[in-house]
């Protein structure tokens, strides 16, 4: 079903902005006046970029209500601010024994849908774990279906079936650093010591059906906004890259959490209050980077 876009003609002021930021182009100007275009298979995406930008409030997608679309601050974010605010975050791998308020977690959750988006409609799903029987029990689940995994990696003909299924580059991922990285989880975790979870108070699942358009861009932006809101808010987090693996391959675990059959997890944040405050920004810049001439 096509969304609907209508044009108001009486307020409309034939300025043209809406037809240069449609994600679709299917607003054209015509002798100063804008033109829904009707493609046989292609439509509106409802992005809201023209109701966004029109001065006259003229225009109207179905779904939409310009009671939503608040108007933005003339200041903008200065560079040093940002640039401080970026390099003082860290990942945190220690926690204080204290639970996240759900009005602060509510916060980072949107400042995440804030984020760039792939391809519309937007297609990120949360879930978020802050009970801590829950959170014990994910912790459980992790470090049995790891140590299930390794056992199953003995198995030369199992090890084929894995590459085949993963490929190389997701088979050569989980030899080389997943395997290796579940062996000290597993063994710190027979010695009471959980350095899956860190015993992180709230965790953030940013999960979606696998056969969506550019879902895994979608949950790591919807992911990195999300880091960036936390540390706003006084919180340290830290992605998992040992949970959402564990997940996706067990349906056991997975109908826990409550996610569908049809969605896999494709980015896990763990965050909490930092037990510990950083004293100096850590250098950090890219491998390479290069103008081309």
């Amino acid at each position: 079903m096509k969304t609907i876009v209508e044009i108001n003609q009486k307020t409309c002021i034939g300025c043209g902005l809406c037809s240069k930021v449609c994600s679709k182009k299917i607003l054209k100007m015509n002798h100063k006046k804008v033109e829904v275009v009707d493609y046989p298979d292609w439509s509106c995406c409802q992005c809201g970029l023209c109701m966004a930008v029109c001065p006259t409030q003229s225009i109207q997608v179905n779904g939409l209500n310009y009671n939503e679309f608040v108007a933005l601050p003339e200041n903008k974010l200065d560079y040093k601010i940002l640039e401080k605010m970026l390099s003082s975050r860290r990942s945190i791998r220690s926690f204080r024994d204290s639970n996240v308020e759900r009005e602060v977690l509510n916060k980072v959750i949107r400042a995440s849908a804030m984020s760039p988006i792939g391809a519309l409609p937007a297609n990120v799903q949360l879930i978020v774990m802050d009970r801590k029987k829950e959170l014990d029990e994910l912790y459980k689940d992790t470090v049995r279906c790891w140590k299930k995994m390794m056992q199953s990696m003995k198995n030369p003909i199992y090890k084929i079936i894995s590459k085949r299924v993963a490929g190389a580059n997701q088979y050569h991922a989980l030899t080389h650093h997943a395997l290796p990285s579940a062996r000290i989880c597993c063994k710190s975790a027979d010695k009471g010591k959980n350095i899956f979870t860190f015993n992180a108070p709230a965790i953030m699942f940013f999960h979606g059906k696998k056969i969506s358009v550019c879902i895994t861009e979608n949950c790591w932006l919807a992911a990195s906004y999300a880091t960036i809101a936390a540390h706003s808010l006084g919180l340290g987090s830290i992605f998992s890259g040992m949970i959402p693996p564990i997940v996706n391959m067990n349906k056991d675990v997975k109908r826990k959490l409550g996610i569908p059959d049809e969605n896999n997890i494709y980015s896990c944040l763990m965050m909490g209050y930092p037990a510990v405050e950083f004293k100096r920004k850590i250098p950090r810049k890219h491998k390479n980077v290069m103008y081309l001439k």
